[in-house]
């Protein structure tokens, strides 16, 4: 016997509700990707640790699990993110392939976590990525999948929180030794520790006047002409008001929040980078932007643009707006000499669609109980073969009980 029989931190066991919930949001999710055109792909659960790192940003680099592979002694790693698998798939096996190229994913990445962080080290995650074309267009189409894709699963209520990264790439590369505390002071929004990190390193004037200015740059599209005027980010500031000129034309339901001073995967996008949130939980649901500066690392220089859904967070929005994966029938019959009629009607019933449990073993206690559980839920009911003639059907929304000679009478009068 085990002497224990817990799980390691941060992993858990999905019993069915939760593993059909989250079955049926990755459905939905990739159905609605089909439709615009992209094509799913399958990457290994791990891989070599020094490709898998080439793609990854310093944040998740630190959070790779890895070990030696007892057949190889190769080291090994444990996928945290997917984006780069898709990035050497295209690099290795696409590079052929007529751009744009358009890929999706689901999947579990696994990642290292402090403990008592509270975070999870599994994570299930359904993703897209766009490769070819650098583009407003590009990063509207990807930006306008992430939300209308919500809207599939039951989610309309959304902020779309976007950024650019390329222009806090432009500007940081310019702070010197106070790099690092700049950059943790824009990731907490602190701008009294913004004003000591750059009063502390010697930073041209414009640089320094326009990075104590990025807290202020949060809000709606007004924001825009204000940070237009600094001539040094111009150029960002007007791609990113192309992408949302473009994405008005999605006419998304999502408001819209800018925010020019967010830090996102800095290590890891290069251009527009956004977020989609919900007012009902604190953590964004998806991510995503542009990361041209990927795919060469696997030796194709192609652009990308993406995003990366965390399922638990939908379903901590929309759990109750997904179908049930309810049982319809329950089949049993009242004596063993029917067994092979009960196979036979289960079986029929299974071919036309319908979902059934088959008790073959039924005594008078588990029929009972079959009865009360089928009236506390969406089913249509248990189904009693008497005899080879003579079916019973209890209905579970009304208790009713009903008798027919055969299933092609049940199926027209009983449901």
């Amino acid at each position: 016997m085990f002497e224990r029989l817990s799980l390691p931190q941060g992993v858990r066991d999905f019993p069915p509700d939760r593993a059909e919930e989250i079955k049926r949001v990755e459905e939905l999710l990739l159905e609605e990707f089909a439709r615009w055109g992209y094509r799913s792909v399958i990457t290994p659960l791990f891989e070599f640790l020094e490709s898998i790192s080439a793609g990854l940003g310093e944040d998740l680099r630190d959070k790779v699990l890895k070990f030696v592979d007892p057949s190889t002694g190769d080291v090994v790693a444990l996928r945290p993110d997917i984006t780069p698998q898709v990035g050497r798939i295209v690099a290795t096996q696409l590079k052929d392939s007529a751009e744009p190229i358009r890929l999706c994913y689901n999947g579990r990445v696994i990642r290292y976590e402090e403990k008592g962080s509270g975070k999870e080290r599994e994570v299930f995650q359904v993703g897209c990525e766009l490769v070819g074309p650098s583009s407003p267009e590009a990063d509207s189409e990807i930006i306008a999948l992430s939300v209308k894709s919500l809207g599939k699963v039951g989610i309309k209520k959304t902020v779309l929180d976007i950024g650019h990264n390329g222009l806090l790439r432009f500007l940081l590369r310019k702070t010197g030794e106070a790099r690092k505390e700049v950059e943790e002071s824009l990731k907490k929004k602190d701008q009294e520790g913004l004003v000591r990190a750059t009063q502390k390193a010697s930073i041209p004037k414009e640089i320094k006047q326009t990075i104590l200015t990025l807290p202020e740059l949060y809000g709606g599209r007004e924001i825009l002409n204000k940070a237009r005027k600094i001539s040094l980010i111009k150029k960002y500031v007007e791609e990113l008001e192309n992408v949302l000129s473009v994405l008005e034309e999605f006419q998304l339901s999502s408001d819209v929040n800018i925010d020019l001073g967010e830090l996102r995967g800095f290590n890891y996008y290069t251009g527009v980078t956004f977020e989609v949130i919900s007012p009902l939980i604190s953590s964004p649901i998806l991510r995503g932007g542009r990361y041209d500066d990927l795919i060469i690392k696997y030796g194709y220089d192609a652009a990308a643009t993406g995003f990366a859904v965390d399922v638990e967070s939908v379903l901590s929005v929309t759990r109750t707006h997904l179908e049930n994966n309810q049982v319809h029938f329950v089949v049993i019959p009242k004596k063993l000499s029917l067994r092979r009629e009960a196979i036979r009607l289960a079986e029929w019933l299974r071919s036309s669609g319908f979902k059934v449990v088959l008790d073959l073993n039924a005594d008078s206690n588990l029929r009972k109980f079959r009865i009360k559980e089928n009236h506390a839920s969406n089913s249509y009911g248990v189904i009693f073969l008497e005899t080879p003639k003579k079916i019973k059907l209890v209905e579970s929304r009304s208790g009713v009980s009903k008798e027919f000679s055969n299933l092609e009478e049940l199926l027209k009068g009983g449901i």
